[in-house]
């Protein structure tokens, strides 16, 4: 398929194959603004009071929408000058734009197949496993499965230099791998195939993935899925997580002390309250045991004044003055 190049910035490309004029010395303005995006994720994420993972989300739905308004094509998001620019090909790999294999990470094809499935499902996955293992060993799972995602493509289609690779794939199975390694046995919210299922095992969920998004594009040489990226991804996830896992399990041993709780049980004065307390009981993670105990904490009545209590540093405090100390 050919169409008239467009012309952009002085350097002619072909919008349909997609072909990246080397003359250009300078990116168009929207592509200035997507790695400012993508920026800003980065920093907001890294920022102590929030979490990585809806930070994630909202930087990949901007950036589509940019992608959208800088198309010629509005149906053809990959028309984009964003995507001609900051995607990866084969052939960056030798030509010196290597940064392409993090940008292309935020970059999709289209809204329903591409970017609405891989965001439902960094919402699915990332959300229990960033609350598990905490943001910055979360960041390094998802990153480095991405990248490594795309290099893979890259070596796969070496004789296709020019072909697109785009998309948070890699990223999101490395997530898939880590949950499956860490934690097979938990339960997550998961899609397969048309149909959401509130709790499913980490380990039938991760067969099913690998079924659904590696299996069945495998055989299926025009599919348009890297489905090499996906595999690739999930593998590096499992590695990246052995080597996370290993250092917290260290850290947990370590750090570990059982929590005092007998204090906490005339607080308990609801079923949810009762729950809770027993998940303190048994969670020996300090990133998910905190979490309780600050859940338990905004449910529960000051026994002193009867208002709402925050639990930090140890402390269950209210404004009244009381204060708990929980070891």
């Amino acid at each position: 398929m050919t169409s008239a190049p467009l012309k952009l910035r002085g350097c002619e490309r072909d919008q349909i194959s997609f072909k990246r004029g080397y003359a250009c010395t300078a990116m168009e303005p929207a592509s200035y603004a997507v790695i400012a995006i993508i920026a800003a994720t980065l920093v907001f994420g890294a920022k102590k009071r929030s979490d990585l993972t809806p930070v994630l989300l909202l930087g990949n739905l901007l950036i589509f929408f940019v992608e959208i308004l800088s198309a010629p094509y509005a149906y053809l998001p990959v028309s984009s000058p964003v995507v001609q620019e900051l995607a990866f090909r084969p052939e960056d790999l030798t030509n010196g734009r290597l940064y392409t294999l993090f940008t292309s990470m935020f970059l999709h094809a289209d809204f329903v197949a591409h970017l609405l499935g891989n965001m439902l499902f960094l919402f699915l996955l990332g959300t229990p496993l960033e609350q598990r293992i905490g943001k910055a060993r979360f960041a390094a799972v998802y990153f480095v499965a991405g990248v490594a995602g795309t290099l893979i493509m890259g070596l796969v289609l070496a004789g296709q230099p020019r072909t697109l690779v785009l998309g948070a794939s890699g990223a999101i199975s490395g997530l898939m791998g880590a949950l499956l390694l860490l934690y097979p046995r938990d339960q997550i919210p998961m899609i397969l195939g048309f149909l959401f299922l509130p709790r499913v095992p980490v380990w039938l969920a991760g067969l099913s993935w690998l079924i659904l998004s590696v299996v069945q594009y495998a055989g299926l040489s025009n599919s348009g899925v890297a489905w090499e990226a996906h595999l690739a991804g999930f593998i590096v996830g499992v590695m990246v997580a052995a080597a996370v896992g290993r250092r917290e399990a260290a850290r947990r041993t370590a750090a570990f002390k059982p929590t005092d709780i007998a204090a906490l049980e005339p607080l308990a004065a609801t079923p949810a309250l009762t729950n809770a307390l027993e998940a303190i009981r048994a969670e020996e993670h300090p990133d998910v045991r905190k979490a309780w105990l600050e859940y338990f904490a905004e449910h529960a009545q000051c026994p002193q004044c009867a208002g709402k209590m925050k639990y930090r540093d140890g402390r269950m405090t209210c404004p009244c003055g009381y204060e708990m100390v929980v070891r």
